[in-house]
């Protein structure tokens, strides 16, 4: 049996796992058996003055009959001495869980079962989809709103090369640093970097409003928009801005890099050797110095150094977290952009929002939704996908989401 943790989700999971509520909880998932063994050695005296051990293995035993035995131990939240889980058991069936322990004896002195619900077959086999991918992959599907939920995870805390979706990160940055929509911001010549998208073509000096750089950013992946927007903001503000964005590691993403930067870099094994060994603090200096070379990539490669050693790392977690801040700031011109992204599988008929991002480079997918279904339900679906060896079937990818926002839809 496996206990899987999902991260704090920002005011969704505010707590940090407890390793000892952790450890009685996978125990006691343990118990739904036909024939539960070993209750006394796991609940305090007190509870059991009020229930028999008899009456509490006829729960357990009973649950067992009912829904099967538990496969995954979902943490949600937990503090030093209470936790609440849900148990997902074998025939497809979650068990919510509410358990406090004995502050002096550490064992189990309450513990309550909420009614079991079936989870969704198409989403669960979404995940066993994405488990058979090579490389790394990591998925998460959560139901957001007041009653946060995860429904699908694998991996959802593993930092990958995530690629395109670095840009949704510079939206969130609007936001968080109150730059208007209306601030004029004069195209520079440092600003050009490779198509696609039509900015690395017109004249310097060209004045573009915010609003305009974060949509052709979003709408039109150009890179030229983003790197002036990234200038606009200030490199370092957007970068103290991660953690309130929801990275986890946001030093992974410092420096955050201007795509003509990254280019620059995976163009040159040399100059991103020199790069990768400098201390952070003198990154910046060094790629202040890299301005000067010429140009000449148009496209991101996978590169000789690996995909998340140039580039934007992000895990599903972080991205659910940054769609969550989306959602909670409800600012309009923010989400009627998002809704301008470009994940690589457009979200079928029917959502009532359906906003996100992502994209493909060698070697990586990543996508992230932000949606609203008819039954006014939200939810985040994100995944990313990176293989250094081998090249990516974009079926293998955009299939499994497709039957996600399908079934999602129709929650």
């Amino acid at each position: 049996m496996k206990l899987l943790l999902v991260p704090a989700l920002l005011a969704l999971f505010p707590a940090a796992s407890f390793a000892g509520v952790e450890q009685a909880a996978g125990k006691a998932a343990a118990l739904v058996a036909a024939e539960p063994a070993g209750t006394e050695r796991l609940f305090s005296a007190s509870f059991f003055r009020q229930i028999s051990r008899k009456q509490l293995n006829a729960v357990f035993s009973g649950l067992y009959a009912a829904h099967g035995a538990v496969s995954d131990t979902v943490l949600m939240s937990s503090g030093p001495f209470t936790g609440h889980f849900f148990f997902d058991t074998v025939s497809g069936w979650r068990i919510p869980v509410a358990l406090s322990l004995d502050q002096n004896s550490g064992l189990i002195d309450g513990i309550f079962f909420s009614p079991a619900y079936r989870l969704d077959p198409v989403l669960a086999e979404v995940k066993e989809r994405f488990s058979a991918l090579p490389g790394r992959k990591a998925l998460l599907i959560m139901r957001l709103g007041k009653a946060p939920e995860p429904l699908e995870a694998l991996n959802p805390d593993e930092e990958l090369a995530a690629g395109p979706a670095y840009r949704l990160y510079l939206l969130g940055a609007i936001l968080k640093e109150r730059l208007s929509w209306e601030k004029i911001v004069k195209l520079r010549d440092s600003d050009r970097s490779a198509p696609p998208g039509p900015l690395n073509r017109w004249p310097e000096g060209s004045p573009l409003t915010v609003h305009t750089l974060a949509a052709l950013t979003l709408a039109e992946g150009d890179d030229t928009a983003s790197d002036a927007l990234l200038r606009a903001l200030g490199r370092r503000s957007v970068e103290y801005d991660l953690t309130a964005l929801g990275h986890s590691v946001p030093g992974l993403l410092e420096p955050f890099l201007k795509t003509s930067e990254a280019l620059r870099l995976q163009a040159s094994t040399g100059e991103a050797l020199k790069y990768l060994n400098l201390p952070r603090d003198e990154r910046y200096g060094f790629l202040d110095g890299l301005a000067g070379e010429p140009l000449t990539a148009t496209a991101f490669t996978r590169g000789a150094l690996g995909l998340d050693k140039i580039g934007w790392d992000a895990s599903p977690a972080d991205l659910c977290r940054l769609m969550a801040f989306f959602s909670g700031r409800d600012d309009k011109p923010a989400l009627e952009l998002l809704e301008l992204g470009r994940p690589p599988v457009r979200a079928p008929e029917g959502y009532l929002y359906a906003g996100g991002g992502g994209g493909a480079y060698p070697g990586l997918y990543s996508a992230v939704w932000l949606l609203r279904n008819a039954g006014a339900k939200q939810f985040c679906l994100a995944a990313v996908w990176n293989d250094e060896e081998r090249d990516l079937r974009a079926a293998s990818f955009l299939g499994p989401l497709r039957s996600a926002l399908e079934a999602l839809s129709a929650d």
